[in-house]
């Protein structure tokens, strides 16, 4: 047979083109192959249309191929987010049952509560670092409780910087105004210590949302398998700290344990208890209603995924073919 678009000789029955590479069934013409009328149209990749002079004549342009559906979503949230969600909830509350299971996992718990505390001293200029600790159980921070003044300086310094390149949009230079006002109005106070106290939960809810909302979206996951166990890490350590708060308001010998804290420091809840003048009642109520909104916070995010860009690897490809 003659290839219709460089007129070489090929074997009957060739799939393309040893000459020029052209595949035949790519090529769709209207007169039988002849070496007087060579094709100048390929298609290229596929869902584009091949390149073809306008003068060629014999020929039609093929159609492209229709873009494949999008993923179904319910609330904005895509159905393999839903899916991870229910599998990882699922899981989170099957391990409840199993006790030991639920121990390989307080680590992880453990390390973020310790992040939280060691950010928030940094912030407020005590250099720290997360620890655990093996004599009593749990974790400790460590670090010195003298303030760092350089610390200070270079976080306004980064603050600045970033006020600065972000100055023409509002809602940033708000957040930031707001984050400063904050911060100034505990600086060097009992407020500071209530935020150092605090940061310890606040930090586990924030990394436990952050778990949860990769599970509903995808974002940062190579593997599909990954989303339902972000999920599962995500509702377990939110559900742990739901759990905490809820046995602070009962009488139960958790609580008492509790409430006797470590022989070096009270427990965080007690002493932020003290602080702000609350019951350890009110401060496990507090608990719950927080990783309650860190659940709800998860979802709304994964909800508003395209606004706030933060997309799975599909999502942003998708983005960036998109005219």
């Amino acid at each position: 047979m003659t290839c219709p678009r460089c007129a070489a000789e090929c074997p009957d029955g060739a799939v393309d083109c040893g000459s020029c590479g052209v595949v035949f069934s790519k090529v769709r013409a209207r007169k039988p192959e002849t070496a007087d009328s060579p094709v100048d149209e390929e298609v290229g990749q596929p869902g584009t249309q091949g390149r073809r002079p306008a003068t060629a004549p014999g020929y039609v342009p093929l159609r492209p191929d229709p873009e494949p559906p999008k993923p179904p979503e319910y609330l904005g949230i895509p159905q393999s987010g839903w899916r991870a969600a229910g599998i990882g909830l699922a899981m989170a509350g099957f391990l409840t049952f199993f006790p030991l299971l639920s121990f390989l996992l307080s680590p992880l718990h453990t390390i973020f509560h310790e992040l939280g505390h060691t950010t928030v001293d940094w912030l407020f200029g005590y250099p720290a670092i997360p620890a655990f600790d093996f004599a009593e159980g749990g974790g400790a921070t460590l670090g010195q409780y003298e303030r760092s003044y350089a610390i200070v300086i270079a976080l306004g310094l980064a603050v600045g910087a970033l006020a600065w390149r972000k100055r023409e949009n509002r809602t940033v230079i708000a957040g930031i105004a707001i984050a400063v006002m904050s911060y100034l109005y505990a600086f060097g106070n009992g407020r500071e210590f209530l935020a150092i106290g605090l940061g310890g939960h606040a930090g586990t809810t924030l990394f436990a949302a952050v778990f949860l909302y990769r599970g509903l979206t995808g974002w940062g996951c190579v593997h599909p398998l990954e989303q339902p166990l972000y999920a599962l890490l995500g509702f377990k350590i939110l559900f742990a700290e739901m759990a905490l708060g809820i046995t602070l308001t009962g009488n139960s010998v958790e609580k008492t344990l509790y409430m006797m804290g470590k022989s070096y420091a009270d427990a965080d809840l007690v002493r932020a208890g003290q602080i702000m003048n609350r019951s350890i009642e009110t401060m496990g109520r507090l608990v719950v209603l927080f990783n309650a909104g860190g659940i709800a916070l998860a979802f709304w995010a994964a909800s508003i995924r395209k606004s706030i860009g933060a997309l799975s690897e599909a999502e942003e490809a998708e983005v960036d073919a998109s005219p």
